[in-house]
């Protein structure tokens, strides 16, 4: 009697522990999207809007990972890494871009810059379909050998259907990214060469417009 008392209980546990499982967090599936588009469609750009001259740097060179709860809530789990390759930047002109990457960020022992995020409290939102939803996403900004804390305000552009994208990209699911920071040079400890530099303004703008796309490969 006690035996059969004993397996009932068992099995009651059991049940419960199934159901809390399933709304537990720490035990949601997390999807994972990737920037890092094969036909450089993505684009990063700084803008120096110096009194003497404007100069705009782009590069396609970003490369990034996104992963997020499946149910697309961003109070859920979720971190964000992206990656741009400075030695790529391209000011239009030759001799300015080998400077730019000897003298100025020193791309040979600093070759990228990176932006880190995780989810913070406090931060509501839900990615819906074919909707912009605006973050501000905080995390860590590291650029030539110096990690400061950044405050950005990010548009998210959540693409499940394949209406709006499909001249563009060949499956759906993706996530488009679009964001506008400045970067002051004091912060990162990077000195202007007055010679070279003297039309670069102590501050940069910088614009990053990419897509994310839902990496198949892995099992979820």
């Amino acid at each position: 009697m006690q035996a059969k008392k004993f397996g009932t209980i068992l099995c009651i546990a059991a049940a419960v522990g199934a159901v809390t499982g399933a709304h537990n967090p720490a035990l949601s599936k997390q999807l994972t999207y990737v920037v890092d588009d094969p036909k450089k469609r993505d684009l990063v750009s700084f803008t120096s809007d110096a009194p003497i001259e404007l100069i705009v740097g782009k590069t396609s060179g970003i490369k990034g990972t996104i992963k997020v709860d499946e149910t697309m809530d961003l109070s859920k789990p979720f971190t964000a890494v992206f990656d741009v390759d400075l030695a790529s930047i391209d000011t239009g002109i030759a001799l300015r871009n080998e400077h730019m990457r000897d003298n100025f960020l020193e791309t040979k022992k600093f070759p990228k810059a990176t932006f880190t995020v995780k989810n913070q409290p406090g931060l509501s939102a839900i990615l819906k379909d074919r909707q912009k939803t605006t973050i501000k996403a905080t995390g860590d900004f590291s650029l030539h050998g110096v990690t400061v804390k950044k405050n950005v305000s990010v548009d998210l552009t959540f693409y499940k259907s394949c209406k709006d994208t499909q001249e563009k990209f060949e499956r759906c699911d993706l996530i488009q990214i679009k964001s506008t920071f400045n970067v002051p040079f004091n912060d990162h400890k990077i000195n202007r060469p007055q010679v070279v530099f003297q039309k670069l303004a102590d501050t940069v703008i910088v614009t990053i417009s990419a897509t994310a796309m839902r990496d198949l490969s892995k099992p979820q």
